[in-house]
């Protein structure tokens, strides 16, 4: 039997879960085009099979959904992070957007006097080595994802032109290029390709062909798309023949 449209919409959620840790009621209507009382009752529906929980105004996966994909994703987040901070030269000013894959190159950066300029408020809660200085944008901070956005944002990403930019997304596709579920961070992700020579996408392959709502940039901005051993050739072959400069696949 078909999976009606509402079944449809919840397995959504619980993927976009699944990537982002936690997502925003507000974040979740926009995504789908519905209201937040709609998304609010499919909340309360996943909370009562024991497939998340609800605090105000988001919700997460509990541990037991969490870790039944979950592991072999996170390694194969580290994974790529590992290798786009091999990337990083010493003195090289980047752009690290929310994406958690972006944030994680900073454990793994060994150049010296990098410097990382970030909209993730999340940093803030890692050890920063020595080797690294962390310069957040400032904004309007949203929460559960601690993202800063807003005109105050963009008025700091505006004057920085940085060597590098290491940016995740939401999903990735030829046909609309990379995509964001966050509303409020497509400009802000965006201009930080803008303001940036070297343009480096962070992936896991689960995103490859798959759209999310809001669009920030063409695959043919990317000189390096980064991504998993499990990624299909096929679906790389097509980002090579849009333009994408340089495809690395790392093993798990």
């Amino acid at each position: 039997m078909a999976k009606s449209f509402v079944d449809k919409r919840r397995d959504e959620i619980v993927k976009l879960l699944r990537e982002g840790d936690e997502v925003a009621v507000a974040d979740l209507a926009e995504h789908f085009g519905t209201s937040p009382l709609t998304i609010r009752r499919d909340l309360d529906y996943l909370q009562e099979q024991g497939i998340l929980l609800r605090s105000y105004g988001t919700a997460h996966l509990t541990e037991t959904y969490a870790d039944a994909s979950g592991s072999r994703r996170e390694q194969a987040k580290l994974s790529i992070a590992r290798r786009a901070a091999g990337l990083i030269e010493d003195g090289d000013t980047v752009f690290i957007n929310t994406s958690s894959t972006a944030l994680a190159v900073i454990d793994f950066i060994s150049a010296h006097g990098v410097t990382i300029v970030t909209n993730n408020g999340r940093v803030l809660g890692k050890t920063i080595p020595s080797n690294i200085t962390v310069i957040l944008t400032g904004g309007e901070v949203r929460v559960p994802k601690w993202s800063m956005t807003g005109d105050f944002t963009l008025d700091t990403i505006a004057q920085i032109k940085a060597p590098k930019s290491i940016l995740g997304c939401s999903g990735i596709s030829v046909q609309r290029g990379l995509t964001t579920i966050v509303a409020q961070e497509m400009r802000v992700n965006a201009l930080m390709l803008e303001q940036s020579e070297q343009r480096i996408i962070v992936v896991d392959s689960p995103k490859l062909g798959k759209d999310s709502s809001f669009r920030y940039g063409d695959v043919d901005q990317i000189d390096t798309l980064i991504t998993d051993s499990e990624a299909p050739g096929e679906q790389l072959a097509l980002f090579r023949q849009a333009g994408v400069g340089e495809v690395i696949t790392v093993d798990l």
